[in-house]
C-alpha cells in the first residue's frame, strides 16, 4: 500500500517541523481520538524542549570555559599590542585603528583589569550573539507554517546560533580587539535589518530606533576598522532600501534620514564623551596610509584571498565528498533503495569527515590548527547550501508539493544571501587568507543552515536527517573548537592548566596568572628595569610585535603599539613622526629599548632622528640569558653603569 504522501513529516527534526495540518485531519478521519493522539501529538514540543536543553548546554560549556579561563595566560604580541593601547588610549593617538577609543575607557573603567576586560568581551559577545538569534527566529518563523507553535521552536534555534558562537574564541586573542568590533556590529546590524523586515511584513511603521542604532553601528564600525566597515555597511545599506523598497521613497528617506542622525549623534558623543575627532583621525589617517602603501595593499590582499579561499574550498570538497554524494543522492529520487543507499554513503561519509577533522591532530582549537578546522566549518556551511539548492530543482522538476524552502519569496532570498555574506566582508581587510577570519562569523552561517534545515518539510527523510546531521555537526564541531581552543591551545599563550602562577611584583598583570617559568621570568625581568620604569609612563620601545612587555614595564610605546616584525619601515616612520612632532619623551627621560634580534639600521637611523645615538646614548642591562633572552638596552646615564 502506498504511504501517505507527506506522512515522513511527523519524524522529521524538531527545529524543521510538526505533522502538518493535513496529515493531522487526516488522522482524526481515520481513528477516533484515544490517549496515544495526544501523546503523538506533544511529541513534537517535547523533542524541541529537548533541543533546546541541548543546545543551551552546548552554549554554556564554552562560555563556562571563557569564563574560568579569563584569568589564565597573555599573549605579549596581538593581545599585548590591543592592552597596551588601551592602557594609553588618550595619550598615543598615532594608531592606524580606533578600537582603543572603544575599548580603552572600559579598561580604565576596570582599573586595568585584563581578565575583566576579557570577562566584558564575553558579555559583549554572548548577547549580540542572543540578538542576532531571537530576530532571525522570530523572522524565520511565518516562513515555516508546519513549524512547532511553542516559543522554545526560536530559542532552540537562538541558542544553536550562540552555541556557534564559540567560533569568536577559536583562535583570536582573549582581550578584545577591532576584528571583535567589527564582527560584532555586522552581526547586530543584521538582528537590525531583520528587525525592520518583520516590521515591513507586518505593515507597521518602522520604528526610528532601528535606522538610529544603525548609524551608531556604522561610526563604531568605521572607527575600529574602515576597510571592512565601507563593504558591511555597503551591503546591510543596500539590503535595508530594498526591504522598504515597495513601502515607498518617503519611507526610504525616513529611514536614510534617521540613520544619518544616528551617526551624527555618534559621532558627536565620541568628540565630547571621548576623545576630539578632529585631533584623532589625522593620526589615524596617516598611519593607514603607511599600513596600505606596505604588504596589505589592496591589489595584494584581493590576489591572496582568492588563491587560498580556492585551496580551502578545493580541501574541504575532497575531505567531505561522500556527504555530499549522500545528500544530493537523498533528494535524487524517493525510490526506497535509492534512500537506503543515500543513507549508507551518508554513514560512511559521516566516518571519514570525523576521522578528518577530530583524528588526524586527535584535538580542535588554537592557530596551529586553525587551516584545519576552518577548512572543515566551510564544508558543513556547503554541505547546507548544497542540500538547499538540490531541494530547490528537485521542487521545480516535480512542480507540485513544494517544501516550504522553495515558496521562499525575493526579499527572502536577499536576506538569506546577505547571511551568507556578511561573515566573509566584515572580514575584509585582514593580511591573514579571507576564511580563516570569516569562520570567527561561522554563527551567522549557522542561521543560514537552520533556513535550509526547517525549509525542507517536504524532503525525503534521509535528505532531512543528513542536514540535520550537519546542523548538529556544525553546533559540536564550533563548541569543541571555542572550548577546547580557550583552555588548551589559547592564542600564543599556554592552557589553563599550565597558567597558575601570579607574576610577582608586577602590577600591570595583577589580574592574570601565567605558567611559572614565565612569571618567574617577567618578576626577575621588572625587578632589573625597576629603577628604570618607576614611576610608571616611562617610553618603552619593545621592537618586534612584542608590545606586551612595554605593558608589563608600565611604559608607553613611542609612535605605534604595534611595532611589526615585517614592516620595520613602517615603525621607523611611527617614531620619526612623534620626534618631528616636537613631543619630549615621558618625563623628559630617554627610553628604554628592548629587542629580540640584533639592533638595525633602520632603529639606528629612527633613533638618530629623535637626537640619540644608539652607540653612545645606550648600553646593554645585562646579557641576554638573565632577561629571557631580549637584549635591554637602558640610557648610558642612569643606573650603575651611568659615568660618574
Amino acid at each position: 500500500m502506498r504511504p501517505v504522501e507527506g506522512a515522513e513529516l511527523e519524524v522529521s527534526s524538531p527545529l524543521v517541523t510538526s505533522s502538518s495540518a493535513s496529515v493531522e485531519a487526516e488522522s482524526e478521519v481515520r481513528a477516533p481520538q484515544t490517549v496515544e493522539g495526544p501523546a503523538r501529538a506533544d511529541r513534537p514540543r517535547s523533542l524541541t524542549i529537548m533541543l533546546f536543553i541541548a543546545l543551551a548546554l552546548a552554549s554554556a560549556s564554552w562560555i563556562t570555559a571563557v569564563v574560568i579561563s579569563a584569568d589564565r595566560g597573555l599573549d605579549v604580541s596581538d593581545e599585548g599590542f590591543y592592552l597596551l593601547s588601551y592602557r594609553w588610549w588618550s595619550t598615543n593617538l598615532h594608531t592606524f585603528t580606533g578600537v582603543q577609543f572603544l575599548y580603552g575607557p572600559v579598561f580604565e573603567l576596570l582599573g586595568y583589569d585584563i581578565a575583566g576586560l576579557r570577562l566584558f568581551r564575553l558579555l559583549t559577545v554572548v548577547l549580540t550573539h542572543v540578538a542576532l538569534g531571537w530576530t532571525f527566529m522570530r523572522w524565520l518563523r511565518p516562513r515555516r507554517p508546519h513549524a512547532p507553535s511553542t516559543s522554545v521552536w526560536e530559542l532552540s534555534g537562538a541558542a544553536a546560533i550562540v552555541a556557534c558562537g564559540a567560533l569568536a574564541y577559536g583562535w583570536l586573542p582573549r582581550s578584545p580587539g577591532y576584528n571583535d568590533v567589527t564582527l560584532l556590529t555586522a552581526m547586530l546590524a543584521m538582528a537590525l535589518v531583520l528587525v525592520l523586515a518583520r516590521s515591513v511584513e507586518s505593515g507597521a511603521r518602522s520604528r526610528a530606533w532601528v535606522p538610529v542604532a544603525l548609524g551608531f553601528l556604522m561610526v563604531v564600525s568605521m572607527l575600529a576598522k574602515w576597510a571592512s566597515s565601507v563593504l558591511t555597511f555597503g551591503l546591510i545599506g543596500v539590503v535595508a532600501v530594498a526591504v522598504l523598497w515597495r513601502s515607498g521613497w518617503r519611507t526610504i528617506l525616513r529611514f536614510l534620514g534617521w540613520t544619518v542622525a544616528g551617526v551624527l549623534a555618534c559621532a558627536a558623543l565620541i568628540h565630547v564623551l571621548i576623545i576630539p575627532l578632529d585631533v584623532a583621525l589625522p593620526e589615524m589617517a596617516a598611519v593607514t596610509k603607511l599600513v596600505a602603501a606596505g604588504a596589505n595593499d589592496p591589489v595584494s590582499l584581493l590576489g591572496m584571498y582568492a588563491r587560498t579561499g580556492a585551496k580551502a574550498l578545493l580541501i574541504a570538497g575532497k575531505a567531505h565528498y561522500l556527504l555530499v554524494l549522500a545528500v544530493l543522492l537523498a533528494l535524487a529520487s524517493r525510490r526506497r533503495a535509492v534512500q537506503i543507499a543515500a543513507a549508507v554513503i551518508g554513514l560512511a561519509g559521516l566516518a571519514v569527515s570525523i576521522r578528518y577533522v577530530i583524528l588526524t591532530k586527535g584535538h580542535f582549537g588554537g592557530p596551529a590548527h586553525l587551516s584545519k578546522y576552518a577548512n572543515s566549518l566551510i564544508a558543513l556551511v556547503c554541505l547546507g547550501l548544497l542540500a538547499g539548492a538540490a531541494l530547490l530543482v528537485r521542487d521545480r522538476w516535480r512542480g507540485r508539493d513544494q517544501s516550504s524552502l522553495s515558496r521562499s519569496d525575493r526579499r527572502t532570498w536577499l536576506l538569506f544571501a546577505t547571511l551568507l555574506l556578511l561573515p566573509v566582508v566584515q572580514a575584509m581587510g585582514t593580511g591573514n587568507a579571507i576564511y580563516l577570519m570569516a569562520v570567527n562569523g561561522f554563527a551567522v552561517w549557522m542561521a543560514a543552515i537552520i533556513f535550509v534545515l526547517t525549509g525542507m518539510d517536504r524532503a525525503p527523510r534521509v535528505a532531512r536527517a543528513l542536514t540535520a546531521v550537519v546542523a548538529a555537526g556544525a553546533v559540536l564541531v564550533s563548541v569543541n573548537i571555542g572550548a577546547t581552543g580557550i583552555l588548551r591551545f589559547p592564542y600564543r599563550t599556554a592552557g589553563y592548566s599550565a597558567s597558575t602562577e601570579t607574576v610577582a611584583g608586577v602590577a600591570a598583570l595583577y589580574s592574570i596568572k601565567l605558567e611559572r617559568e614565565r612569571a618567574d621570568g617577567y618578576s626577575k625581568l621588572y625587578g632589573m628595569l625597576k629603577p628604570y620604569v618607576e614611576p610608571s609612563g616611562r617610553a618603552v620601545m619593545a621592537f618586534d610585535e612584542k608590545a606586551g612587555l612595554v605593558l608589563m614595564l608600565g611604559g608607553q610605546s613611542v609612535g605605534e603599539a604595534w611595532y611589526s616584525f615585517q614592516a620595520r619601515e613602517r615603525t621607523a616612520a611611527g617614531i620619526v613622526a612623534v620626534c618631528a612632532g616636537g613631543t619630549a619623551w615621558p618625563g623628559g627621560r630617554p627610553p628604554v629599548l628592548l629587542f629580540s634580534r640584533p639592533v638595525a639600521a633602520t632603529e639606528i637611523d629612527a633613533l638618530r632622528s629623535c637626537g640619540l645615538s644608539f652607540e653612545n646614548d645606550f648600553r646593554l642591562l645585562a646579557p641576554k640569558e638573565e632577561t629571557m633572552g631580549i637584549a635591554v638596552y637602558v640610557p648610558s646615564n642612569e643606573g650603575e653603569g651611568a659615568p660618574s
